[in-house]
């Protein structure tokens, strides 16, 4: 036998079981087997519940007590080392770790638990001995009969070897609890609150997990679907918004350019609130369309993920990780093709244009009011005492009036009715018709002060308290008069409603408009000397 082979036989000979390395400080236990007195203790650190036992024999052993120096083999060693040609190697494996440890550990890379000075990367997990072992720890491990049966996996790090175990008993997971839906370990069947649940082995919770798996995959396959096609119908409804707010666009920039100068100021604020709308619709599409694409990303990852857990062999993982995608929650997908859009504040068309450049002057001054709250019509209904008694919500004023409140008309006071609703803030118009009436009168009162319009003969006048604001012609064909209210303008304003020809826009014409005081509430009054008031 030559010297180097005679030297590596005994350099293996001298090699420590746990570290791999010749030995430092031997120390022998009372089975015969010896180690390196530093992996000793590192060894017992590792596992300090129980009793100690041989890293080979396993026979147990109290390494406080017997920790003796081998006096003798330590005496080998230190000649072992003292040789020339074994120091020559040792430098020469010195020199190759250290550029080994110069490239330093892979990222992620899981490490031998039994290597102490410097760990080698792992090729397998005990799951039964909760250790990772590189190759030359496995093979040791391979060769005693007593650890043949251990089950080996990739290499896998400590948190997964934990979620492996319950964290209540520290028990290896080997049951399933159909009732709560979670691995339990048998301790739990008997002595936890799943004592009288129902509880399955994992190997049939993995066989009903497989069953459910082709099903599982198909409902979110269409749950992926459905998301297509509800982002599809999103997409149309945001460019039929953008082709329909281009045409409102464009109906109001023609609009403004009839109206030239004048309207500048005014084009501005309402461009500016037709933008604010357009963009509030966008963004409550364009908010829906982002929510349904990061469903429908949900719905992609977790498919990936259950393709991928196809091929899982590993029955504890392939459960745990199928039952957290099948319990994540899945908002259904609406079944109406878009969103509801808040109503327009513009309400626009070729018979509102019209009307306007009819109305220009009085446009000027509402235009902007008119777009954001349009008045609201109101059916007045009026108490009016009759010789049987009182007749509530009445829609009729006749003569004579017999109602308590009056209101002057120059000298002479006369009673007028008062209606039953009354008004303190937004707009609001209500229409009368006159043409069964003579000598009427319609308006408002607000305490102690009434604005009113009102006939005498031909003529028509409008009363602001005493003073007359107006004095008109009264038009023959005039039948239904509109009152309008502005309680934030404090304006009231009278217009000529009698259809002509059969067209109810081209009968609306402006009579007068007065500023009114701003205390509220305001109540409508009716008047006749003759005949009866319509309240439309």
């Amino acid at each position: 036998m030559t010297r180097p082979t005679a030297l590596a036989e005994l350099a293996e000979e001298l090699t420590c079981p746990i570290c791999l390395d010749i030995y430092s400080t031997p120390v022998s236990l009372s089975c015969g087997h010896s180690f390196c007195k530093q992996c000793l203790q590192q060894e017992r650190q590792l596992r300090p519940q129980g009793p100690f036992r041989c890293p080979l024999c396993h026979s147990q052993a109290d390494p406080a007590a017997e920790l003796q120096p081998n006096v003798q083999l330590r005496s080998i060693v230190e000649k072992f080392l003292d040789a020339p040609t074994q120091g020559k190697r040792e430098n020469g494996e010195m020199q190759s770790e250290d550029e080994d440890e110069s490239s330093g550990p892979e990222d992620g890379v899981i490490l031998c638990d039994s290597c102490l000075q410097e760990p080698q990367p792992a090729v397998k997990t005990c799951l039964t001995c909760e250790a990772s072992l590189c190759q030359a720890h496995l093979s040791k491990h391979m060769t005693k009969s007593h650890l043949k049966d251990h089950v080996l996996v990739e290499p896998c790090d400590a948190q997964v070897l934990a979620e492996r175990r319950c964290p209540q008993h520290r028990k290896l997971l080997e049951c399933y609890c159909k009732t709560e839906s979670v691995c339990i370990c048998v301790m739990c069947c008997v002595t936890s609150s799943h004592k009288n649940h129902e509880i399955i082995p994992l190997e049939e919770a993995f066989g009903q997990v497989q069953k459910a798996f082709p099903e599982t995959l198909k409902a979110l396959k269409k749950h992926e679907a459905e998301l297509n096609q509800r982002i599809t119908n999103l997409l149309k409804q945001e460019d039929e918004v953008e082709a329909e707010e281009s045409l409102q666009r464009n109906q109001l920039e023609s609009l403004f350019e009839q109206m030239q100068l004048q309207l500048e100021n005014t084009k501005a604020e309402v461009l500016r609130d037709l933008k604010q709308n357009e963009e509030q619709q966008l963004s409550k599409i364009r908010t829906q369309i982002q929510k349904h694409k990061e469903e429908k990303d949900a719905a992609s990852r977790d498919i990936q993920e259950l393709n991928v857990l196809r091929h899982q062999k590993d029955v504890l993982l392939f459960t745990k990780a199928f039952e957290a995608i099948r319990s994540r929650k899945r908002n259904a997908v609406p079944t109406t093709a878009g969103v509801t859009l808040p109503t327009p504040p513009i309400i626009l068309d070729a018979l509102t244009t019209d009307t306007t450049l009819r109305l220009f002057q009085q446009f000027l001054a509402d235009t902007k009011a008119s777009f954001i709250e349009l008045p609201v019509r109101e059916h007045l209904t009026v108490s009016v005492k009759q010789l049987n008694g009182f007749i509530s919500n009445s829609t009729r004023v006749s003569a004579p009036p017999r109602i308590h409140y009056a209101f002057s008309y120059g000298q002479m006071a006369i009673e007028k009715v008062r209606s039953n609703q009354s008004f303190s803030g937004g707009r609001h118009f209500w229409l009368v018709d006159t043409s069964n009436a003579t000598d009427w009168k319609l308006g408002i009162v607000q305490q102690s002060i009434e604005c009113y319009l009102g006939t005498s003969g031909d003529r028509l006048h409008v009363f602001k308290g005493q003073a007359m604001i107006a004095d008109k012609s009264c038009p023959a064909a005039l039948k239904v008069v509109r009152v309008e209210l502005d309680c934030r303008r404090n304006m009231l304003s009278f217009y000529d409603a009698s259809v002509k020809d059969g067209d109810p826009v081209e009968s609306l014409s402006l009579i007068e408009t007065v500023s009114i005081p701003s205390s509220y509430p305001a109540y409508a009054i009716f008047y006749t000397s003759g005949g009866s008031l319509l309240l439309l």
